[in-house]
């Protein structure tokens, strides 16, 4: 498919909260509770800016190669400029050594982004499921880090999940879900397969 342009397309967080609801029941992930669901949410805004920097429908920054059958866009450091930001030269340096991204997914809308994220979840990053279903940010903030989902996540990672999750109940988005879970937790199998 086609390189797209790349567009803001802001998401609150609320509604963000009820698309990962969603898409998590829609692909059966089983023993939801409110602290892992929180987590995953933290996740998303900790990679979005709590939804204000989501760009295409992307709200979990879910890469893809250039020769793919999905639409794609360019991050802002592809192509830069002596007036870009240190971080977006320093981002663009590393895009040309393979150690960032050169092509994000785009979506035609958010739950075409969230049932992504979640299939991405299961099939890719199945360590994340299982850390969030625990309850524990930092386990959770360990599972993105060592997974690869986001290789240079900074250390404060964990305190960063644990108070995105401690506002996101506060607000009661997650209260229709069990506090704890349920039942004896079969983690996700990890696999090896890709979606592209």
């Amino acid at each position: 498919m086609p390189e797209v342009p790349r567009e803001r397309t802001p998401i609150a967080m609320q509604a963000a909260a009820a698309e990962l609801l969603g898409a998590l029941t829609t692909a059966g992930v089983a023993d939801l509770h409110q602290d892992m669901v929180a987590l995953l949410l933290a996740q998303l805004a900790f990679e979005t800016g709590q939804g204000q920097a989501c760009d295409n429908r992307n709200v979990g920054n879910i890469t893809t190669g250039e020769r793919t059958s999905r639409d794609f866009f360019r991050p802002a450091w592809f192509e830069v400029t002596e007036a870009s930001s240190p971080k977006l030269r320093a981002l663009h340096d590393a895009m040309l050594k393979g150690q960032a991204p050169r092509a994000f997914v785009s979506y035609p809308s958010f739950a075409a982004a969230f049932g992504d994220y979640v299939r991405e979840l299961r099939v890719q990053f199945p360590t994340i499921i299982n850390a969030a279903h625990t309850g524990d940010a930092d386990a959770t903030a360990a599972a993105i880090k060592s997974s690869n989902y986001t290789p240079d996540a900074p250390p404060t990672l964990g305190a960063t999940l644990d108070s995105l999750r401690r506002q996101f109940l506060a607000k009661g988005f997650f209260a229709s879900l069990p506090k704890d879970r349920s039942a004896p937790f079969e983690p996700v199998p990890v696999s090896r397969s890709h979606l592209d």
